[in-house]
């Protein structure tokens, strides 16, 4: 499992070749992974007033979530990637901010309305999960929701060994479903939705995590699943994706 030191010297050095786009391979595209995959899964809570998006790279996502709020903060471990998503987004609308790999203390309490987080914190373990679900307990306005993706590895933790998969290793080792659901309920926090996936793998080693600040009187439940058709309902979009591209084409 990778150190927060470890993951800012890689982060650092990484040329980024696709500006994050490269991790979307599985998907076909960037939009598809976007239209088919994400924005069904946080539709309800969109667009919000300010939006923070923990761990952007270098703001692949920002793309897509920009115009759907009327202000963005971003927080990276790693300042090239900062500095790669001032570039790109200018200053109108949006903040930016380095930080240490745990805090959010730059953020004004109560001033979030939602959170966002994908593809980056699977390499992070419970302490940063814990140090920042318990900071978004009082960040967050209360109705706030968060979408964050994370790893769901130590599940497996008694089946792991030294010498396991690149995408495995990467990934925070102590860190379930259980584990973030449990640190958002002590920081005041609820799970609604916890969707279990397989990742490059038999495991279902992921898990997208929807989370909310209740509001005052507001009884939450938690709907876990495992969805282990994740990529095969992504695969058969995609095939009919193209198959109506070269209809299309044959038409023009």
């Amino acid at each position: 499992m990778p150190t927060v030191e470890e993951n800012l010297a890689w982060w650092t050095e990484y040329d980024w070749p696709e500006g994050g786009g490269e991790w979307t391979v599985g998907y076909g595209c960037v939009e598809s992974a976007w239209d088919w995959v994400i924005h069904p899964r946080i539709r309800p809570f969109l667009p919000a007033g300010h939006v923070l998006e923990l761990a952007p790279g270098y703001g692949l996502w920002t793309a897509f979530l920009r115009p759907m709020c009327e202000r963005m903060t971003l927080v990276d471990l790693t300042p090239k990637c900062i500095e790669a998503c001032r570039e790109r987004y200018g200053r109108k609308r949006m903040s930016y901010h380095v930080n240490d790999g745990f805090s959010l203390e730059m953020i004004q309490d109560g001033s979030i309305d939602f959170v966002f987080s994908l593809h980056s914190l699977v390499h992070a373990g419970h302490d940063v999960m814990e140090s920042y679900l318990s900071q978004l307990g009082r960040k967050m306005k209360p109705g706030a929701v968060g979408f964050i993706h994370h790893s769901n590895l130590g599940h497996y933790s008694g089946e792991l060994t030294d010498e396991v998969q690149d995408w495995e290793s990467w990934r925070g080792r102590d860190m379930t479903f259980e584990k973030f659901a449990g640190s958002c309920e002590s920081a005041g926090l609820a799970c609604m939705v916890q969707e279990i996936i397989p990742w490059a793998s038999d495991r279902a080693i992921d898990c997208y995590s929807t989370f909310t600040r209740p509001m005052p009187g507001q009884r939450t439940e938690n709907r876990v699943f495992t969805n282990e058709r994740y990529w095969q309902t992504v695969w058969a979009l995609k095939d009919a994706d193209e198959q109506y591209k070269l209809a299309g084409e044959r038409c023009g």
